[in-house]
Parts: C-alpha cells; sequence; structure tokens
C-alpha cells in the first residue's frame, strides 16, 4: 500500500511563492505623480515623420505629364495648359491671375506684351510644369537616337534630301533638323508632310 506525505505540496507551494517574490522585485517600480499616487508607465511615442513637402507649383497648377507620340491636338494643349497658365501669369506685369488662363496663345501674349527679362523668368519658374516628352524622343532614353536615325531614314527613303537628328531643347526633347544650311524648302515641306507617318512607322519598329 503506497503511502502519501504532504512534503511535495508544501515544497510546490513555497516554491509558487518565491517565484511571485521575484516577479515584484524584478518588475518596475510604478511612477509616483506630484500628488504622490503611483501611476501607471506609458510606453511613450516617437513624432510622426513628416509627411513629404509638395511642389507649390504642381500644388496650383498640377503636376506634368508624358507625351505621346499619338497625342491628338486636343491632349497636346491639355498637357502643355499648366505651364502655358504659369507663364503667362507671371509673364504678366499684374502677377498670377485668379482665373488662370491655359493654351499657348496666353502664354504668348504674356511674353509678348510683358517684360522680356521677365518673361524669360517665368519661362524658368514653370519649365518644371511643363509635359516630359514622348519616351521614343526623350533625351534620357538610351534608345532615342536609334529611334531617331530610323525617322531620319524613313524620310529620307521618301525623297527628304536634307535632314538630319537635332540637338535636345530646353524640354528635354529631341528634334529632327529639315532644310539644312540652306534651308532647303522642298526638304522642310516634305519632312512636316512625312513626319507623323515616319514616327509612326519607327515606333512600330522598336515596339516590344
Amino acid at each position: 500500500m503506497f503511502r502519501t506525505t504532504r512534503r511535495p505540496l508544501m515544497a510546490a507551494a513555497g516554491a509558487i511563492a518565491l517565484l511571485g517574490v521575484l516577479a515584484a522585485c524584478s518588475a518596475p517600480a510604478a511612477e509616483q505623480g506630484a500628488d504622490g499616487d503611483p501611476q501607471v508607465a506609458t510606453l511613450e511615442t516617437g513624432a510622426p515623420a513628416p509627411t513629404e513637402s509638395v511642389d507649390p507649383l504642381f500644388a496650383e497648377y498640377g503636376e506634368p505629364v508624358r507625351e505621346r507620340l499619338d497625342m491628338t491636338d486636343e491632349e497636346s494643349l491639355a498637357a502643355w495648359a499648366p505651364r502655358d497658365r504659369c507663364v503667362a501669369d507671371h509673364s504678366s506685369p499684374q502677377g498670377p491671375s485668379e482665373e488662370g488662363g491655359g493654351g499657348g496663345s496666353s502664354s504668348a501674349t504674356g511674353a509678348a506684351t510683358g517684360d522680356p527679362e521677365k518673361a524669360a523668368e517665368a519661362e524658368a519658374i514653370c519649365l518644371p510644369l511643363a509635359p516630359l516628352p514622348p519616351w521614343e524622343v526623350d533625351v534620357k532614353n538610351p534608345d532615342a537616337p536609334r529611334f531617331m536615325q530610323q525617322v531620319v531614314d524613313c524620310l529620307r527613303e521618301r525623297g527628304v534630301r536634307e535632314v538630319e537628328i537635332g540637338d535636345a531643347g530646353q524640354f528635354g526633347r529631341i528634334g529632327i533638323d529639315l532644310g539644312g544650311e540652306g534651308n532647303d524648302s522642298s526638304s522642310v515641306s516634305l519632312g512636316m508632310q512625312h513626319m507623323d507617318a515616319c514616327m509612326a512607322s519607327a515606333s512600330d519598329e522598336v515596339a516590344p
């Protein structure tokens, strides 16, 4: 017959009591407030990260978009409208208008009737609002020179004698120079006539 004893139970109770004392000793002491009452410690959180600042020009006129080779005239005007309105506003002697404008005509009028120095300053201020050029002719595209050479070859096949790849303008778009040094009128007219078709043909050739 098995005999039972109380000693294991008492030892277990003592161990539990000892663990409670150790836990109480290891727990951080509660902070006391100014009136002596204990306060519950809280986790400190850092200040929220500041949000990214928005360019004031973009906030007022909207961010630029990237043009496409197949854009319609209406789409192109809409893409340039924020930049044109900005130029017109900053070229005007009265400063930015409350209504705004839009379109190339307002920009040209503002630059023509205002101070040329002020107009140049407006162009510099509003340059970030200009739409990005089509990627095929963007100076930042490493494949753009190859694309433009295909356009030049296409134009020569269609009878354009004086044509070559031009330099990138202030808007980062690689151009096509027509007419050469002698400004050959036939090359200019034929080039303008076939430019869109050759751009489309070159775009089809480089499409993935």
